[in-house]
């Protein structure tokens, strides 16, 4: 089983990402405006999770279907917010070709894959969902943002009381991926994504079929730097 199939359908992930929910209430506006869509635009969250983001999105008047693959996500998302859900995976999205007008895969969704061939092929699965002129906004953790945040602390336990877990993380062998283990409700869940560099993100991008719009460093629109904490990147499907 994918890491990914197990650890977000757990009732532990609420525990575990239990702080975001109070993120979201800064940064929704913030990425809504960065997709910088019209009033009406239908746009899919993918993933959608327990819609954290889904208010703010329809608060700037865009038509929301959100997607996940988790069915414990879904259901807390269809208790809170009463929109359109669909449960599916990236690699083959159950939506016709040009049926959306933007995507918005934000907090680096993208990754999770064992190969870069699935990895591209999500991309390749938004752009084709997409129509013509459609925006895809996809939100990403800064590679040397991490590597300078791990260095020293790299394979350490650092202990989250609050929200009741421990966790340690580390770069694979090969230096492209983090591997992060989390100790939870007497469990170990173990997160293994994909970290790529910006010309990494890039080239994926123009393979799936799309043109980069922007690139930003921060939710606040600052142009793209190599050591933002954010790497966010508003493409274009021509």
């Amino acid at each position: 089983m994918d890491w990914f199939v197990r650890d977000f359908n757990h009732p532990a992930y609420f525990t575990i990402y239990a702080d975001k929910a109070a993120d979201a209430a800064e940064e929704g506006p913030a990425l809504a405006a960065l997709l910088d869509l019209p009033r009406g635009s239908r746009v899919l969250d993918l993933p959608c999770g327990w819609g954290r983001l889904n208010p703010h999105l329809r608060a700037r008047g865009l038509q929301v279907i959100g997607g996940d693959l988790s069915p414990l996500n879904l259901a807390k998302h269809r208790a809170s917010h009463p929109v359109p859900l669909v449960c599916l995976d990236f690699r083959a999205l159950p939506f016709h070709p040009g049926s959306a007008d933007g995507v918005f895969c934000a907090f680096t969704s993208w990754g999770y894959f064992a190969t870069e061939a699935e990895n591209l092929r999500q991309l390749s699965e938004f752009a084709r969902v997409l129509r013509p002129s459609g925006v895809l906004l996809l939100d990403l953790a800064g590679r040397s943002f991490l590597q300078a945040a791990l260095a020293g602390v790299e394979s350490e336990w650092l202990a989250f009381p609050e929200e009741g877990y421990e966790e340690r993380a580390r770069w694979s062998r090969d230096g492209r991926r983090i591997l992060t283990e989390r100790l939870c409700q007497g469990e170990s869940f173990c997160h293994d994504i994909w970290i790529p560099t910006d010309a990494e993100v890039r080239d994926a991008l123009d393979q799936a079929g799309f043109t980069l719009d922007r690139a930003y460093g921060g939710l606040d629109g600052r142009p793209w730097e190599e050591g933002a904490e954010r790497w966010i990147y508003r493409a274009i499907k021509p």
